[in-house]
């Protein structure tokens, strides 16, 4: 697990990944999509960086792996 305090101070955004949905691949956009996030929304309430979250727009679930 990494804790906030053990990233680099200049970073300020974390990327996160996810699947296409289904209907994201009978519309051709098969890829894996690839997402920044602002550092605030990554990290969980003890200061650790989340492994997965529901982003709050699309509420699509983003991995860090």
């Amino acid at each position: 697990m990494i804790h906030f305090t053990q990233l680099n101070p200049e970073i300020k955004e974390i990327t996160y990944w996810r699947n296409p949905t289904k209907e994201e691949i009978k519309f051709g956009h098969g890829a894996i999509h690839y997402r920044d996030f602002e550092i605030q929304n990554c990290i969980n309430e003890e200061g650790y960086l989340k492994k997965t979250f529901k982003a709050d727009d699309d509420q699509m679930i983003y991995k860090f792996y």
